[in-house]
């Protein structure tokens, strides 16, 4: 039975039928709070059944919403924009586009955040999306970015950097499948469950990054680039701190012990809060690349 909707003549755009056919999506009515309470230091394995089978009450008020729409319209313009020769380290060079870009992307951040709790998305989503699309926008633009493009670089952006040139080429690639009416097959399946698992990565190296202060020792900490093992080397350098803190007896050396504790602590606070939201993260994405 086909229900009258806003979709042509059914409540379900087309793309998530597919997405239903094809088995990204499971049938299943495990609530968001099941799987997140589910949910273990890994991140994500890679299997269609990590994506949260709530998309469609997820993403249903998204649908319409203007601010959400014009988001999405600026992200799928970064789609669009490909590699000069296939090379994502040269960029395209068209600043004065690119600097209009930027600022609709910072314009519609803003409207985000403003709207985000009427629409059931967190602050935390609206900003790391946000930051996703403003670095592939630089990827893009300026190609890789070289030390003496910053007067001081970010905490973990080598990494980052790194990151975002393959997620871009991922991009690339499910954009690729989506034209070619692939959205069903088993190659498309794998392609967004390995977009996915590199933007895992990013998000918690950005909330590290956004965590870590310039003047503390964890600025030059070199974090796992994979989702799952990040967490574990979190526990190493806690564990090795206070292997330290023991052996020492300086008083200044306590203080600093300290406050790196306490920054770790804020540190894995921050990570939680990530990693809680990444079934909705998932959702999101799932709507900017698929629908």
């Amino acid at each position: 039975m086909k229900n009258k909707g806003k979709f042509q003549n059914g409540l379900i755009p087309p793309a998530l039928s597919i997405v239903f056919a094809a088995g990204l999506l499971p049938l299943d009515t495990a609530s968001a709070s099941d799987q997140s309470s589910n949910q273990t230091d890994s991140v994500d394995r890679g299997s269609a059944d990590s994506i949260s089978p709530s998309l469609f009450t997820r993403t249903s008020l998204l649908w319409s919403n203007p601010q959400w729409q014009e988001f999405k319209r600026l992200w799928r313009k970064l789609d669009s924009i490909g590699p000069v020769d296939g090379d994502y380290s040269l960029g395209n060079g068209n600043y004065e586009e690119y600097e209009k870009i930027r600022m609709e992307l910072d314009n519609s951040y803003i409207e985000l955040m403003r709207i985000s709790e009427e629409i059931g998305i967190d602050s935390i989503d609206v900003r790391l999306l946000h930051r996703l699309a403003s670095d592939r926008l630089d990827i893009l633009s300026y190609g890789s970015r070289m030390p003496f493009t910053r007067m001081m670089p970010s905490p973990v952006s080598n990494q980052t950097d790194h990151l975002i040139t393959q997620i871009e080429n991922r991009i690339d690639t499910v954009v690729s499948l989506r034209e070619e009416g692939l959205l069903s097959s088993g190659e498309m399946i794998a392609a967004f469950s390995n977009l996915r698992s590199s933007i895992n990565s990013y998000f918690l190296l950005e909330t590290i990054s956004n965590s870590t202060y310039y003047s503390g020792v964890l600025w030059t900490v070199t974090w796992p680039l994979e989702a799952d093992r990040i967490q574990p080397h979190l526990d190493s350098i806690r564990t090795s701190l206070m292997d330290n803190l023991t052996d020492t007896e300086a008083e200044d050396s306590e203080e600093l012990y300290s406050v790196m504790l306490d920054d770790l602590e804020s540190m894995e606070q921050s990570l939680s809060r990530a990693r809680d939201r990444m079934p909705a993260l998932h959702d999101l994405l799932m709507d900017l690349e698929l629908f």
